[in-house]
């Protein structure tokens, strides 16, 4: 589940309940709402399922309180899951797999990005061929070669790896890697003062710098690369104990969420869906809004053993996870939010 940065609504960090167990409060019905606390990083574009749900009522409707706290950036996803003590955060794959392989009790319930949402991009004036432009993937992947590549993760890290990998298989050689992190800002800035030539960047960051017309998309990963466009991106997760316990409550979220996917996918809700995102994230370009709602096609509510086995399977050969202890989709993957 790993999307970009700018001034932000940061929620309070509260413990609305226990990991194990959670209290209710009552709805405008006057019936007693299930609590969740959900732990998602502050102004990144997947949060905005999770406002939709909240602003439209669909939680309401489902029986649900959910408050938002805000993931610590110094914690791996499955830690942090638990000293915030949320019941559900949305974690990239390879975040989840070695959470669990650390000893972290959890499983994934509902789906969140089907893909990992990741672009090349250069500088404005660049003469590196583009997709966009009509070059082939494997002109843009060849063209690569023997350049600094801007990573947004340290070298010798999963996400770090994966790109890697994807650039490799696509013809790409000789690569100088540079950790720049995932700042908008230090993008731009080290694309423009040559310390790398291109970077790695997701939404909605890679829509930020094209629109603003601050970089150039060379190309965008899940639609050439099978790394990115076959293995499951960002399930959410919850602690095993936690959803042994409240299957309904988990059933409940995951059906408002898809609520939530539904609206945004839907064109009469454009302009309700840009505003929500656009002051939550502290995007203040509608253009660049639009574009990053272009994205939510590539989430879903459904999460597959299958996808996520096989996204296991992946990391293993690569060196992301290790072969001990096995990763069993079939154990780490909860169906009760299908």
């Amino acid at each position: 589940m790993k999307l970009k940065k700018a001034a932000a609504l940061a929620a309070t960090l509260t413990m609305a309940c226990s990991v194990a167990a959670c209290g209710g409060s009552p709805t405008s019905s006057g019936s007693t709402a299930s609590e969740m606390q959900v732990m998602l990083y502050p102004a990144l574009a997947y949060r905005l399922p999770v406002l939709i749900a909240q602003e439209r009522g669909f939680f309401e409707e489902a029986g649900l309180s959910v408050n938002v706290v805000a993931q610590p950036n110094n914690l791996q996803g499955a830690q942090a899951l638990t000293a915030t003590k949320s019941q559900a955060g949305q974690v990239g794959t390879a975040t989840f797999a070695q959470g669990v392989q650390g000893g972290s009790d959890v499983q994934a319930f509902c789906g969140g990005i089907t893909v990992t949402q990741s672009s090349i991009v250069a500088a404005a004036d660049t003469d590196l061929p583009a997709v966009a432009d009509g070059a082939t993937p494997e002109a843009v992947f060849d063209a690569l070669s023997g350049r600094k590549i801007g990573a947004q993760t340290p070298v010798g890290s999963g996400f770090q790896i994966m790109l890697d990998a994807a650039l490799t298989e696509g013809g790409a050689s000789d690569l100088t890697w540079v950790n720049i992190g995932g700042s908008n800002s230090v993008t731009q800035a080290s694309l423009q003062n040559g310390s790398i030539e291109v970077a790695q960047s997701n939404p909605s960051g890679t829509q930020a710098l094209v629109e603003s017309g601050a970089a150039k998309e060379l190309i965008y990963l899940p639609d050439h690369s099978e790394l990115y466009g076959e293995l499951y991106g960002s399930p959410w997760i919850a602690p095993t104990e936690w959803l042994r316990n409240n299957g309904e409550t988990a059933r409940s979220f995951c059906d408002a969420t898809a609520t939530a996917l539904e609206f945004i996918l839907d064109p009469a809700n454009r302009d309700e869906a840009r505003q929500i995102l656009i002051r939550d994230s502290g995007i203040s370009d509608p253009a660049i809004a639009d574009a990053v709602l272009e994205t939510y096609g590539e989430y879903s509510s459904d999460i597959s053993p299958d996808a996520i086995q096989r996204t296991f399977d992946r990391y293993t050969e690569l060196g992301i996870t290790k072969p001990e202890p096995e990763l069993d989709a079939g154990e780490l993957v909860n169906t009760v939010g299908r």
